[in-house]
């Protein structure tokens, strides 16, 4: 487990996925445009995170593994799932619906079937809105014996990284899916069933078996 590597190798999937991602068609319609929005905001997360653990700013790389979360499930969800209604509503920002219902709407799609989505959330959700809204997963990480200062393992790191880079993964298979592009879809899925197998640990991983 090094840091330095896990960075590095991170940093190279954002240079991957942009290289193959950027410019893509999407088709013109509110739903491909909506959910392609939200998996662009994803993959921007994606690569604030990288950038901020380069920097050592650990805690603010955190506390977008929630954001980066959301992002991708609500972009699947709204080209996946949504109904015409639920469509216009979120255009005009006024969809009332709570995220695990916008999740067990999701995992009614066949590609979302083995609840995976609902699989990580219920691991990781307590410990991602801690770190975003500076709980205690935040306040215990900025103790050290002498001093306030940040105070994280590098299991913590390494583990953030991972889960942004699964996400990052799954964000591009996404767009792929929506451009339509069978040929990316699977050249991105191949490359990331590769990755899972690295990361044994990551609750995505149950994907790549």
């Amino acid at each position: 487990m090094d840091i330095a590597n896990e960075i590095k190798d991170s940093k190279e999937l954002v240079q991957w996925i942009s290289s193959h991602i950027d410019g893509t068609d999407i088709k013109s319609d509110d739903r491909s445009l909506l959910a392609a929005g939200c998996l662009d905001m994803a993959l921007e997360h994606h690569n604030s995170i990288v950038i901020l653990t380069g920097y050592r700013l650990y805690g603010s790389a955190a506390a977008l593994i929630r954001l980066i979360f959301e992002a991708y499930v609500r972009g699947v969800w709204l080209y996946y799932s949504a109904t015409e209604d639920e469509l216009n509503k979120f255009k005009n920002d006024k969809l009332k619906k709570h995220f695990y219902e916008i999740i067990e709407d999701l995992e009614k799609h066949e590609a979302f079937s083995e609840g995976t989505i609902s699989h990580v959330k219920k691991l990781s959700w307590k410990t991602m809105n801690s770190a975003t809204h500076s709980g205690f997963y935040q306040v215990l990480r900025r103790n050290t014996e002498n001093e306030i200062a940040p105070n994280y393992s590098k299991e913590d790191i390494v583990n953030a990284l991972e889960s942004a880079n699964s996400f990052a993964i799954l964000t591009a298979i996404a767009i792929s899916d929506i451009a339509n592009n069978t040929q990316l879809a699977n050249t991105v899925y191949k490359y990331g069933m590769e990755y899972f197998k690295k990361s044994p640990n990551n609750p995505l991983n149950q994907d790549a078996q």
